[in-house]
């Protein structure tokens, strides 16, 4: 007797939602994809605006995660919003009651992570900074 072997179709369109939320990076490759220190990563987890899964004592950040830290510097750094103002935000948009990308433009994210590599516009940031308070 021969057994008949079902395969499940391939998918199409586009990737199911979760393999954003599937997790795959080590701190290292998220830092570096997110263009931050892994320190970064620590901080952020520990003021509670990351929670990457953990396997073994590691921690594993997903595409979702990677995002997310984008969407923390971009309101930090580009924004100017503390920690505390990122906290209220990402809560506000977890309760559904705002959306982060109906404030900024997601293209405004992107634009701004894209140069935070390139040097000349960290140069310009740190260049504002007057060590006097002036």
């Amino acid at each position: 007797m021969q057994r008949i072997r079902r395969v499940a179709p391939a998918p199409t369109g586009p990737a199911p939602r979760d393999a954003q939320n599937r997790p795959r990076y080590i701190i290292s490759i998220a830092a570096e994809l997110a263009c931050v220190h892994p320190r970064t990563l620590r901080i952020y987890e520990e003021e509670g605006l990351l929670c990457p899964q953990r396997r073994n004592n590691l921690r594993l950040y997903s595409e979702a995660d990677i995002q997310r830290v984008r969407i923390i510097r971009f309101l930090t750094r580009g924004q100017r919003v503390n920690l505390a103002g990122v906290r209220v935000i990402l809560q506000l948009e977890e309760l559904g009651k705002i959306r982060v990308y109906d404030l900024f433009d997601e293209a405004d994210v992107e634009r701004f992570h894209e140069a935070a590599d390139e040097p000349e516009l960290a140069e310009v940031s740190t260049r504002g900074a007057d060590p006097s308070g002036n």
